[in-house]
This record gives structure tokens, C-alpha cells and sequence, in this order.
């Protein structure tokens, strides 16, 4: 309901009407750095005809965004691992797509918060994580006996019971 309102918002808003942020002369529609006049078949009924500045800085920075966030993650073993990537690395450019008509003030929201996601992202890496403490905790972690859970415990009495019916039964 909240990503509704805010596509619903910008376009309506009396406030954004006609107010202007660096090269966007109206927030409340599409702000463009080039525009051509020539129909292109195919392109100009999905895309348009011009291109939205603020909408390029967003799928831009989606795909930062999507870079830094999927840096770390585990290689391809899981089944549908592969497919996600694909997914997520064509995902900024469906957005550019999409957003390319709807108003400048939402591109330039999607934007900004794109912007403090990587910053934020950049600074807990930088300043918060040690990644070499983490890596020699888990080397160290891997070295420690594993302790049996209750139910490893459980399913060993019983082996161990079996064991000894099947030792019991052959003696006879």
C-alpha cells in the first residue's frame, strides 16, 4: 500500500507542480535530457520518446546498489541461485523501462534512497565488520569439536539399541 501511494502521490501532488530540482523543471511529470521527435517503432511504444535523467541515475544506482548487496553472497549452489542473479542484474533495467514515464520526483526519491542504502551499506563494510576477525572466528569455529544436539543424542541411544538387539539375536 505504501509503494501505491507513492506512485499515486508525485504525479498528484499540488506541491511538486511546476517546481523545479537541477535540470527537472516539474518534479510532478517526467524530467527529460533528451527527447527526438522521430517515431522508433518498437522502442518509442515501450520506452518513449526521451530520456528521463533522474530515472537513469536511479536504474544506476539500482544496479550498484544490486552489485554491493550481491558481492558476498554464497556461490551458485542452490538450485534457483543462477536464475536470481540473472533476475536481479536485469532488474535496473526494467526499472529504467517502467520509470522512464512516471514522475521525476519519484525517480529522484528511488534515487536518494538507493543513494543511503549504498552509503550506508559502504559504511557498515568499511567501519563496523572485520572480515578478517569473522573469517579466522570461523576457522577457529571449525576446528572445536561439534557438541551433539538432543536429537543427534536421541538417534544415537537408538542405533546404539538396535546395535545391541541385532548382537542379542545373533548369540542365539
Amino acid at each position: 500500500p505504501i509503494l501505491y501511494a507513492m506512485f499515486r502521490f508525485f504525479p498528484a501532488s499540488i506541491d511538486l507542480r511546476g517546481e523545479g530540482f537541477l535540470w527537472a523543471e516539474d518534479l510532478g511529470t517526467y524530467d527529460q535530457i533528451f527527447s527526438w521527435s522521430q517515431e522508433i517503432p518498437i522502442l518509442s511504444s515501450i520506452y518513449g520518446n526521451h530520456i528521463s535523467g533522474f530515472t537513469l541515475l536511479m536504474a544506476i544506482s539500482t544496479f550498484v546498489y544490486t552489485r554491493m548487496s550481491t558481492a558476498n553472497m554464497p556461490t551458485q549452489s542452490q538450485p534457483g541461485m543462477p536464475n536470481m542473479k540473472v533476475i536481479m542484474n536485469f532488474f535496473p533495467i526494467m526499472m529504467l523501462v517502467f520509470f522512464n514515464k512516471f514522475a521525476a520526483g519519484l525517480s529522484f526519491y528511488y534515487f536518494t534512497a538507493n543513494l543511503i542504502s549504498i552509503g550506508q551499506m559502504y559504511a557498515i563494510k568499511r567501519w563496523f565488520i572485520d572480515e578478517d576477525k569473522i573469517r579466522a572466528k570461523i576457522e577457529k569455529n571449525k576446528k572445536k569439536p561439534k557438541k551433539q544436539g538432543a536429537f543427534q543424542k536421541r538417534l544415537d541411544e537408538v542405533r546404539k539399541m538396535q546395535q545391541e538387539q541385532q548382537n542379542q539375536r545373533k548369540k542365539r
